[in-house]
């Protein structure tokens, strides 16, 4: 088999394969023996029809599966012969006729792994700072476990004022005509926080319990519903219940209905600790960001735009998945500015990416089953999912059994420089 390469770039690269016409009649032979053990031809017993009979039907199948299989294995072949690394499929361009008595020839077009020198990595200086956590901090943690644990009381005889919580029926009309999807009963509206449309609450302020009022609104010009948007409406609604947000004291009970604390100090040190957990957390996560970028920084080398087009396809996937979370209309998700936006964080992203996976290397830093079945079960903990729904998922997902395990050493091999790190 000859092979030669042309660099189209220090990252992508054309191989022009031919293989000798005696590996191609070997393999054509192959195939039409053992297509004749099996045929079933009219006028010949099941498998004793001669070859040439075979040949004239099915002659046109048997040189497309050979083609198929030539062309796969030589090209593997030659990616190993050549001591290339793949970083996506290959395009297979200018295939030659198969024929007996003669070679086969085809380019493949393939963007590899770059190849590069990596420079130092450990004794990376990154910022560190104590850790401390002040009274405040543990006072708006509890104040924050209050609001969490507080409960509604009913209130009579008063006005509804901004800091109630009113029970409403409403109904909303446009030109005397009820609007579809704007009635509702018995609707908690928490005043202040603006859930519903801008005017809505601020005109309910000084109703009454069992009081009715119109009011008038105008939609949003971003409002979801284009029929709706920018367009007013009027509103009947009825005040049901007027409600207020009711604390429960800070004492020892309360310390002992959120966990296993007995006194309200045993809060307090237990706030104290997982503040102290998170902030330490959150500083290791930036100074692995920190590493990241450094590392990024002294590299310069080409990335395959089939592995950046990868990247930021993953990234605008997440961005409309939040986007969609936060109510908003994918329709107006503009992923070609987007992509445009962001290619130069995702080039970076990949460029660290391959930095990790050859310090991961030479490292000889890998993931066991055992840690990827761990990340899987903080996953389902997290998730409120079954481990075997979680385990399935990953399954189900092209590629993401790889990508989780990509996802955990890139993670383990940044905890790894982190510990090699010069902290000041």
């Amino acid at each position: 088999m000859k092979v030669s390469i042309e660099d189209i770039s220090a990252v992508k690269k054309k191989l022009n394969i031919e293989l000798p016409s005696e590996s191609v009649d070997q393999e054509m032979g192959r195939a039409l023996a053992d297509v004749a053990k099996k045929a079933n031809i009219p006028g010949f017993r099941p498998g004793k029809a001669p070859k040439n009979i075979v040949e004239k039907h099915y002659g046109e199948e048997i040189r497309g599966e050979v083609l198929q299989r030539l062309v796969t294995d030589s090209y593997l072949r030659a990616l190993e012969d050549k001591g290339l690394d793949p970083v996506e499929t290959p395009r297979i361009d200018n295939v030659s006729t198969l024929a007996k008595g003669s070679p086969l020839s085809f380019t493949a077009i393939v963007e590899v792994r770059p190849q590069f020198e990596i420079g130092a990595y450990e004794g990376i200086e990154v910022k560190e700072t104590p850790v401390t956590i002040t009274d405040e901090e543990i006072a708006k943690t509890i104040d924050r476990l209050r609001e969490m644990y507080a409960h509604l009381e009913v209130v009579e005889g008063k006005a509804l004022d901004a800091s109630h919580t009113a029970i409403i029926d409403f109904e909303g009309f446009r030109e005397g005509k009820p609007i579809e999807g704007t009635k509702a009963k018995d609707y908690t509206l928490v005043l202040g926080t603006g859930s519903l449309i801008p005017g809505f609450e601020e005109q309910l302020l000084g109703m009454q319990k069992g009081e009715s009022r119109e009011i008038g609104v105008t939609f949003p010009p971003d409002y979801y519903n284009k029929e709706l948007a920018g367009k007013d409406a009027r509103f009947n609604v009825a005040l049901k219940e007027v409600k207020k947000k009711a604390l429960p004291e800070l004492n020892d009970e309360f310390a002992k209905d959120i966990g296993e604390h007995k006194t309200v100090d045993e809060l307090k040190a237990r706030i104290k600790e997982d503040l102290e957990v998170r902030k330490r957390s959150e500083q290791a996560a930036a100074q692995r960001e920190e590493i990241m970028n450094k590392l990024v920084d002294v590299h310069t080398f080409d990335v395959p735009d089939g592995m950046v087009e990868r990247e930021l396809m993953g990234m605008a996937r997440s961005q409309a998945m939040r986007a969609a979370r936060q109510g908003m209309d994918l329709k107006n998700f503009d992923i070609a500015q987007f992509r445009l936006t962001n290619r130069d964080l995702a080039v970076k992203r990949v460029k660290g990416i391959l930095i990790l996976d050859a310090i991961a290397d030479k490292e000889k830093i890998d993931i066991s089953e055992n840690e990827v079945n761990s990340a899987m079960v903080a996953a389902a903990q997290g998730s409120g999912k079954r481990l075997d729904e979680v385990r399935k998922y990953y399954e189900s997902q092209e590629g993401g059994m790889d990508n989780l395990r990509m996802s955990l050493l890139q993670e383990k091999t940044l905890s790894h420089l982190l510990s090699k790190a010069k902290k000041v």
